[in-house]
């Protein structure tokens, strides 16, 4: 799954609409050197006689958007127009995206559609080979569409059939977004509102109004407008690729710009080009939060000795970055420490056990938290080390290091050594008070 603290993060502008393709083409754009592992990687689970996977470029609504697909006559078609109008083409892999994604009925032939079912296909994941993060993100998505399928056609997961995946176009969506959330591990999402569509979708149930059922079902919670575009904008697949990554609905503050990516369908949309924008940021810097664990435990049968050196040697462990103890009363009036440890979130499991090994505590409690911290530098030049501190107003602050302060034999001369470092007086008026 998504990991915690990224540095990145991607805006999804659904301007046309969100597809498996259109999601695809978009990051393949925005990370061009995603391209050669998802390619070479969906040939690990993509049978031999699918067909070719192609991506290209081409114009849509006056924008340059990239495709993805499988080769077929309307591929290469496409592909061929894009040419010759002096867009540039490249292999590529796409879909053809109509409501894909339907509840499994009687068949006269059912054993020709038994490689379209939610159990086989999970199957053939599980047997590839993709990388286990891949496979399990693979699975996941196809889970999310194959239970959403079950509840509106009020069936059970084992009986959910896709109709349209003989063409294996819809697979090949899922596992490449796949690869892609395992190469984009450490990237946080928020997407823009999605357009409604209007009118009615061709199913193997008949004609359904947009959005589809089973998108529906995916897209409770998330922010529709209505343009007054006709049409299916958002596919199944599309809304399964947003059910999982759960995104915020308005884009990171404190960010800066570091690409974009366009990712376009195959439908030709009236006054809008049909595409979908990826926006790539980076996180300013001073917004970066690190996650520590918070440790808490009490202690009520040790002398001020045993806790002080206890402490000593905890703050001295490996992965404890601060300690804290405060005194306070606990049952039956007894006099109590209570310690609070903030460690690093890598190592927090080791510095538990340190606890039980110093303290007589029998238990403590621990939860996670996020921290921020200002860059320092120690400033040596100044006869004694400063510690210093840009803040966030392009102030700076000086603290001089309290060791540079023991040896000085009065609290007079310690004050006015401190006062005149951390005033970044010059150095002839420090040697003064120092010598």
């Amino acid at each position: 799954m998504l990991k915690l603290n990224p540095k990145k993060h991607i805006h999804l502008d659904v301007v046309g609409g969100i597809a498996g393709d259109m999601f695809v083409g978009a990051m393949l754009d925005a990370f061009p050197r995603l391209e050669t592992i998802v390619l070479d990687k969906l040939k690990a689970i993509m049978p031999a006689d699918a067909g070719d996977v192609k991506t290209w470029f081409t114009v849509n609504g006056g924008m340059c958007i990239k495709r993805f697909a499988l080769m077929n006559d309307v591929v290469a078609s496409e592909i061929d127009l894009a040419k010759s109008s002096g867009s540039e083409a490249q292999p590529v892999h796409k879909h053809q995206h109509e409501h894909s994604y339907t509840q499994e009925h009687t068949h006269q032939h059912e054993s020709a559609h038994i490689k379209t079912t939610c159990k086989y296909l999970l199957s053939l994941i599980a047997k590839s080979e993709l990388s286990e993060d891949e496979k399990d993100i693979a699975c996941d998505l196809l889970t999310i569409l194959a239970t959403a399928e079950a509840k509106v056609h009020n069936t059970t997961l084992d009986r959910v059939h896709f109709h349209e995946l003989a063409d294996w176009d819809s697979l090949m969506d899922i596992v490449a977004a796949a690869i892609i959330f395992s190469q984009l591990a450490e990237v946080s999402w928020s997407v823009s509102t999605l357009p409604m569509g209007r009118g009615f979708v061709k199913t193997q149930h008949g004609l359904l109004p947009v959005p589809a059922p089973a998108t529906s079902e995916l897209l409770q919670g998330f922010s529709f407008r209505d343009d007054g575009i006709e049409g299916e904008r958002i596919t199944p697949t599309g809304a399964a690729i947003l059910r999982y990554l759960k995104p915020q609905l308005t884009p990171v503050e404190q960010s800066v710009l570091l690409t974009s990516g366009y990712g376009g369908g195959n439908r030709t949309l009236n006054g809008l080009p049909n595409m979908l924008r990826a926006m790539v940021y980076e996180y300013a810097k001073e917004e970066e939060a690190q996650e520590i664990a918070i440790i808490h435990f009490d202690i009520d049968d040790m002398t001020g000795e045993e806790v002080a050196l206890a402490l000593d040697k905890l703050r001295a462990t490996t992965g404890v970055l601060d300690v804290n103890v405060f005194s306070a009363r606990g049952k039956k009036g007894r006099h109590v420490e209570q310690v609070q440890i903030q460690a690093c979130l890598s190592l927090h499991k080791q510095v538990i056990d340190q606890c039980f090994i110093e303290t007589s505590t029998t238990g403590l409690r621990w939860r996670f938290e996020q921290r921020r911290c200002l860059e320092r530098t120690s400033n040596t030049d100044n006869i004694v080390t400063v510690k210093k501190v840009q803040r966030p107003d392009a102030t700076t602050t000086l603290k001089i290091e309290h060791d540079e302060l023991i040896k000085y034999d009065s609290l007079a001369r310690r004050r006015a050594v401190k006062a005149l470092a951390e005033q970044n007086s010059p150095a002839a008026q420090l040697t003064r008070i120092v010598r």
